[in-house]
């Protein structure tokens, strides 16, 4: 059976961290600030993206990593911007476990394959923005959404696969911040296109979004962003809310204090409640 994860996606913007609504950003605060109130240790990964517009600063995104990855002992997925084999060595040498590229992959695909080649499938995370067009079909837009290719998702899903890609991070530009959920005919579509793992990025305003993106959806993997910003230890009772919602979650909560027991038994209480009513 396969395990499900929960991420934390975090987008950093020249060293702070950013809210997006369809790929408009605006500022949260610097590390020091979200680490008052992102719980890390109840995540199973977490997802960096560099949100930087126009030339990005590899080097300066790669200190940005490097500085969360000595707060966060879980697994981390970092990309924005990447365009070469040496980005990707960057980003692994400054605590990344993963690369995610996007535009570059668009552009270059022969990337995606070296770079399967050299660091191993799992290594390489094809991130791909999608928009509705006015018939109602999905296209890839590149350029941190600004630019349509024209392209169908989900021949491009399947391209990224065969290319050699070990997982999509797969994000509605249409949804993204409006805490409506996840575009989950998109994300049902793309998970019988492809065999590798889908984590579904894009929409979440509650809990119970994150439990659709795997029931309705089929996601091997859930991300959200700014619904963790707002509630106070909110990656741990949305991991305890995964887990009581009968779904194959891990066990990855290390930080298991008096907090996290308090939430614990807040959550579960609230959905017996909740299936009463």
């Amino acid at each position: 059976m396969i395990k499900r994860r929960l991420i934390l996606c975090l987008l950093l913007n020249k060293g702070i961290f950013m809210n997006s609504r369809n790929f408009d950003l605006n500022p949260v605060g610097n590390i020091e600030t979200i680490e008052q109130y992102l719980d890390f240790n109840s995540i199973d990964e977490l997802v960096i993206l560099n949100v930087e517009r126009g030339e990005k600063n590899m080097d300066e995104f790669c200190a940005g990593v490097a500085d969360v990855a000595t707060r966060c002992f879980v697994p981390i997925a970092a990309g924005g911007g990447v365009k070469s084999i040496d980005d990707f060595h960057k980003l692994l040498n400054s605590g990344a476990d993963k690369v995610i590229i996007n535009t570059a992959a668009y552009e270059n695909p022969e990337l995606v394959t070296e770079a399967a080649r050299v660091f191993g499938s799992q290594c390489v995370v094809a991130s791909v923005d999608v928009k509705k067009n006015k018939k109602g079909s999905y296209e890839v837009w590149i350029c941190n959404g600004s630019k349509n290719t024209g392209m169908d998702a989900f021949e491009w899903l399947k391209q990224l696969e065969n290319l050699g890609a070990g997982e999509i991070f797969l994000t509605s530009i249409d949804e993204d911040g409006k805490c409506q959920g996840y575009d989950l005919a998109l994300v049902k579509k793309a998970s019988e296109t492809v065999n590798i793992p889908i984590i579904v990025s894009g929409g979440v305003g509650e809990f119970e979004h994150l439990v659709d993106g795997i029931k309705e959806g089929h996601a091997s993997a859930v991300s959200a962003a700014n619904i963790f910003h707002f509630i106070g230890f909110s990656l741990t009772k949305a991991k305890v809310f995964l887990r009581t919602s009968g779904l194959n979650f891990p066990h990855t909560l290390w930080n298991f204090n008096k907090e996290f027991k308090d939430c614990t038994i807040n959550v579960f209480e609230n959905r017996e409640k909740h299936k009463e009513e």
